[in-house]
């Protein structure tokens, strides 16, 4: 098999030549492309290859145009090929002879890149939104595409490939990334607390096989299609995505396919059925933000408000059937301030929690850590909210409407009823006992001083 050549190579710093006349339809220039989606096809991370990269300098460049493109809806219709890495997704490869980018769009954009050439190593790039590319199939037929985000990243980095220019030549906030472990993992998660954990894990060197996330949602009052930042930051790195709508015997299927020797979760949205999780042989680790048994369920962050709790913290646990009573890695505390709302603790724990992930793996997948098993009569609930319980009482203690403010601050928010209008409240503060609301937002209004309301 053909290997990816690295910087430093002479071929990679060429302006590559234009595929000859005589080279079309022939069995050498199939050869060539064989050769390079064999390359890429050991990679799973990989989206596109140019053919320096193999040690041809020739302008012709491929795309697996499978991982570009997001799965269907419960990752029906997807296929699965044997190959010298095991299952993989069906390989489907556009190929570009002697491209030419011919139209950009004004409006470029930041985007997280990296390069089977320079392995290892990210950086941030500026790329058009939009580019057109005209190109010739492998029959000489030409060709013109039209694309915008990753495939328009993917026709300027493949194109600077052809002319000799690795995106290290002009990325930013550039990172070199050790190898770390040799266990391949899966990564579930949906959230931003999810892609800032996946992001810290990339950093730090960890590099999941797989990400598994929620299917694209419709978002905003144009409904449009909308993946999670997990998925962007995925496909920005080049790690495979899956997103199932259920956790049923065809998404496990795929998800072991990967060969995965432990998961790590955080705030993915689904239940785990016992048979994915004896799907890892090392396990599942999951982070949840709060200091386990304490606080077992989907909302511990915010329990820990409403209740008015002085201390919360970070745990990570070993996935089991039941609902977060897995045995313990780690723990981290931290004080809550009296005046802290979840807008502001939110970030400490997801910080806090990706640290703590990050600082425990080693020695877990070492054999160096011993688990400590929860004590389940000390165990508490932390249910799912739902947005009526966002309504307060001005009349209730203002302690406790403190705390409901502070604990949906940024999620559901709070609000009351006067004179039978819905009133949203965006800003209040606890001083001298009492609980002052500050700036609301009165039904079909918008934004005031809550004292306005009277004048």
């Amino acid at each position: 098999m053909k290997e990816i050549i690295q910087d430093g190579a002479e071929v990679l710093r060429e302006i590559a030549k234009p595929v000859p006349e005589n080279m079309f339809d022939s069995a050498e220039l199939s050869r060539l492309i064989a050769d390079m989606t064999e390359a890429l096809d050991a990679f799973p991370e990989g989206v596109a290859i140019a053919a320096p990269q193999i040690g041809v300098s020739y302008r012709l460049f491929l795309v697996r145009k499978d991982r570009t493109l997001p799965p269907p809806p419960g990752n029906q219709g997807q296929t699965l090929a044997q190959n010298s890495q095991g299952l993989t997704l069906k390989p489907e490869v556009e190929v570009y002879i002697n491209p030419e980018i011919v139209k950009t769009s004004r409006k470029r954009a930041k985007a997280d890149e990296g390069c089977l050439s320079v392995h290892g190593v990210y950086g941030t790039t500026t790329r058009h939104e939009r580019a057109t590319i005209k190109a010739r199939r492998i029959d000489g037929s030409h060709f013109e595409r039209g694309a915008g985000g990753l495939m328009a990243q993917i026709f300027e980095h493949e194109v600077d490939h052809l002319n000799g220019i690795l995106f290290i030549d002009h990325a930013e906030h550039i990172i070199r990334i050790p190898h770390v472990s040799e266990h391949r993992f899966a990564y579930f998660g949906t959230p931003t607390v999810a892609a800032h954990t996946l992001a810290e894990l990339i950093k730090k060197g960890f590099i999941p096989d797989v990400v598994v996330t929620s299917p694209d949602t419709q978002k905003g009052r144009g409904l449009v299609l909308t993946q999670s930042e997990t998925k962007t930051l995925a496909l920005t790195h080049s790690i495979p995505v899956i997103t199932p709508e259920k956790l049923d015997g065809t998404a496990i299927k795929d998800i072991s396919a990967f060969g995965c020797e432990y998961a790590v979760c955080v705030a993915y949205g689904k239940i785990f059925p016992e048979t994915l999780i004896n799907v890892f042989p090392m396990g599942v680790l999951n982070v949840h933000y709060s200091l386990l048994p304490k606080y077992r369920g989907a909302t511990p962050l915010e329990t820990a408000l409403l209740n008015g709790e002085n201390e919360t913290g970070v745990t990570i646990q070993k996935m089991v059937r039941e609902l977060d009573a897995g045995d313990i890695l780690a723990q981290e505390a931290t004080p809550i301030g009296k005046d802290e709302t979840a807008r502001e603790l939110r970030p400490r724990l997801i910080q806090m929690g990706a640290n703590l992930l990050t600082e425990t793996l080693p020695a877990y997948l070492s054999g160096a850590i011993t688990l400590f098993v929860q004590d389940a009569t000390l165990a508490t609930r932390a249910y799912k909210i739902k947005k009526e319980d966002g309504l307060l009482y001005l009349s209730a203690p203002a302690e406790e409407n403190w705390n409901k403010y502070r604990a949906y601050a940024d999620s559901i928010g709070t609000y009351f009823f006067e004179n039978g209008k819905r009133i949203k409240i965006t800003l209040a503060e606890f001083a001298k006992g009492e609980f002052r609301v500050l700036r609301v937002i009165q039904e079909g209004k918008r934004e005031t001083v809550y004292a306005d309301l009277f004048q």
